[in-house]
């Protein structure tokens, strides 16, 4: 079998590409698929009011020169008598037949004005308060009967003030003779409690104080009472504290 080249119709062999004559390709052509022909389709215009440059004169208003057709029954109108309903030009034989009457908007409705926010009255101020009132002349009578205790409970230390001192209370022998540093140690007690009465009365704790102070006074009566003065100034100091003064 020879293959015929297309371009000078020499005979070639079977298995030969290209022409041995004239050198052209023996391949066959490639198939080309037919294209389906292309429908064109002329653009349709979209429906809407037609303007008639001049068709007449207006079917209600003979005098006047008509501007539209009704879509609806085709009768020529003017300006004043075009209705548009749904992009569409009617006269208003139409428009009322297929409108209905004319929507008239209903009147605004205005929201009443909003009530001023409530007004609250400012809560009372809270009363003042005070510091508490400082006993001056009761801390300083009390602090110098203090004082004077643990004086006192110093000079129980001297064999002879405590002779003297057992003469003129003997009640302080009345449980024995209890050695001085013991007494001592009481007085010097009993005098610092004195002095820390003293110090809540400036503080502002009168009657604390005072409370503090008497018994502390009382009970160094037995051991002297500051040389008695520390005794009656514990008591009116006492009373000065709880006045507040």
């Amino acid at each position: 079998m020879v293959k015929k080249c297309p371009a000078c119709g020499f005979d070639n062999r079977d298995d030969a590409n290209f022409c041995a004559n004239c050198g052209a390709s023996l391949a066959a052509p490639p198939t080309v698929k037919p294209v389906p022909a292309v429908r064109v389709v002329s653009p349709v215009a979209p429906p809407g009011p037609v303007r008639i440059p001049s068709p007449g004169m207006c079917y209600y208003h003979p005098n006047l020169p008509a501007a539209y057709i009704c879509a609806r029954c085709g009768r020529a109108i003017c300006k004043d008598c075009a209705k548009f309903y749904n992009g569409l030009v009617l006269c208003p034989q139409c428009y009322a037949l297929v409108a209905g009457p004319e929507y008239v908007p209903p009147p605004p409705t205005y929201a009443a004005p909003a009530p001023p926010p409530p007004t609250y009255a400012a809560p009372p101020p809270p009363p003042p308060t005070y510091p508490p009132a400082r006993a001056l002349w009761g801390f300083i009578i009390s602090l110098i009967a203090g004082i004077l205790i643990i004086i006192n409970a110093a000079a129980l230390l001297s064999a002879g003030f405590y002779a003297t001192l057992a003469g003129i209370f003997p009640w302080i022998t009345w449980f024995g003779a209890p050695p001085p540093w013991l007494l001592v140690v009481i007085g010097l007690i009993l005098g610092i409690i004195t002095c820390i009465g003293a110090l809540l009365m400036i503080l502002g704790y009168g009657t604390i104080g005072s409370v503090v102070v008497f018994p502390a006074a009382i009970i160094s009566l037995v051991l002297g009472g500051g040389f008695v003065a520390g005794f009656v100034l514990g008591i009116v100091g006492g009373i000065m504290g709880m006045l507040g003064r």
